[in-house]
């Protein structure tokens, strides 16, 4: 599954406010609840930090994923942020995270589930991906930069 499946202009940011663990997933369930009103970002949230409590979603290189399954939808949705100012998520490899996917899956999706998060992990793990994320000055921009990467990634065979 490509990024342009699940993510859309309105749903990737650079954000400035977010200093903390809590700030990031609060933001993160405000925008989806915003984009897609079948969801509420109270539960978003809840779920969002139950999830991190099991285990932090972070991959290293300053990322973090988080994902959840909902049953309040039909189709997967997601989030992209850009943190101006890194936050402790607990990696494993001790960077904090400036970099933020988020995503909700409809449950019983697990296929998809799995699909998103191995691609989302292969294009992360390319370090000039990640340095374009960085160096991104607008939302448009980084926007643009997330879907031309998810189309190669995709093109790649595994």
């Amino acid at each position: 599954m490509q990024f342009c499946e699940f993510l859309t202009p309105s749903s990737v940011f650079i954000d400035s406010a977010a200093q903390s663990k809590t700030a990031v997933l609060l933001k993160l369930s405000q925008i989806l609840s915003q984009n897609h009103p079948e969801l509420n970002a109270e539960a978003l949230f809840d779920a969002y930090w139950k999830r991190e409590s099991l285990g932090s979603t972070t991959i290293g290189h300053g990322i973090i994923i988080p994902h959840i399954r909902a049953e309040t939808i039909n189709k997967t949705c997601g989030c992209f942020l850009k943190l101006l100012n890194p936050v402790d998520f607990g990696a494993a490899d001790k960077q904090p995270v400036d970099l933020v996917l988020g995503f909700v899956v409809p449950q019983g999706q697990n296929d998809q589930h799995l699909q998103i998060l191995g691609k989302s992990i292969k294009q992360f793990s390319m370090p000039e991906y990640r340095n374009a994320y960085r160096k991104a000055e607008n939302s448009e921009s980084l926007y643009a930069l997330l879907i031309e990467h998810s189309y190669k990634v995709c093109a790649t065979p595994e």
